[in-house]
C-alpha cells in the first residue's frame, strides 16, 4: 500500500510543538518578570487556535480527526477560540477569572479529546493519545497547585505549568508521526478495498 502524507496531521503536529514551545517560553518569561511573557501566551493560543481548525477541518475531508462532523467541528473551534479569549484576557484578570479560563479551557480539551478518541479517523490506539495526555496534564496540574504549595512554596509557580505545558508537544510529535506512516479512517478502508464475507 502507498503511503502518502497526511498534511493537515503533518502541520497540525507542528504547530501543537509550537505551542509547547511558546507556551514554556511564557511560563518561565512570567516567573522572571519578563514583559514578554503575555506575547508568548498569545502567540500560543494562536497557534492552538490555527492546530484546531486544521485538525478540525483537514485539507481534505478524510484529514479531518472528527470526519468534519458538525458536533466535532464546534468543539474544536471553541477550544480554539476560548484559547484565545483567555490568553488575551489573562493580564487583566482577576484570579477568579483566570481559574475559570483555564478551567474552560481543559474542559473544551478534554471534550475535544474525546470526540476525536470516538470519531475513528485516527487510528487506535493513538486515537487516544490525546485524552491521555490530557488527563496527565490535568493531574499534574492539580499536583503542583494544590501539593507543591503546602511542600515547597517558592517551586509552586513554576512547576504547576510547566509540564502540562509540554503536553501539547508530545501529541504533536505523535500527529506527525502518524501523519507520514498511516491514513486517516477513511482512506485505509477505502485502500483495503471492499471486504467479501465467506459462509
Amino acid at each position: 500500500m502507498q503511503r502518502t502524507t497526511v498534511w493537515s496531521w503533518l502541520i497540525g503536529g507542528m504547530l501543537l510543538i509550537a505551542q509547547s514551545a511558546l507556551s514554556l517560553t511564557a511560563v518561565f518569561a512570567r516567573a522572571d518578570g519578563d514583559p514578554v511573557a503575555p506575547t508568548a501566551a498569545l502567540g500560543a493560543a494562536a497557534c492552538t487556535f490555527v492546530a484546531c481548525a486544521v485538525f478540525a477541518i483537514g485539507v481534505n475531508r478524510s484529514e479531518s480527526v472528527v470526519g468534519r462532523r458538525p458536533g466535532g467541528i464546534l468543539v474544536l473551534m471553541s477550544l480554539g477560540v476560548v484559547s484565545l479569549v483567555e490568553a488575551a484576557g489573562r493580564g487583566s484578570a482577576d484570579g477568579a477569572s483566570t481559574v475559570l479560563g483555564a478551567a474552560a479551557v481543559y474542559a473544551l480539551t478534554l471534550a475535544a479529546a474525546i470526540v476525536i478518541a470516538r470519531a475513528g479517523v485516527v487510528p487506535a490506539p493513538w486515537s487516544w493519545i490525546p485524552l491521555a495526555a490530557v488527563s496527565l496534564a490535568l493531574a499534574l496540574s492539580l499536583f503542583f497547585a494544590v501539593m507543591v504549595p503546602l511542600l515547597a512554596p517558592h517551586a509552586a509557580g513554576v512547576k504547576a505549568w510547566t509540564l502540562p505545558a509540554t503536553m501539547p508537544a508530545l501529541i504533536g510529535v505523535v500527529s506527525i508521526v502518524l501523519a507520514v506512516t498511516t491514513r486517516p479512517g477513511a482512506a485505509r478502508a477505502a485502500a483495503m478495498g471492499p471486504q467479501v464475507s465467506h459462509g
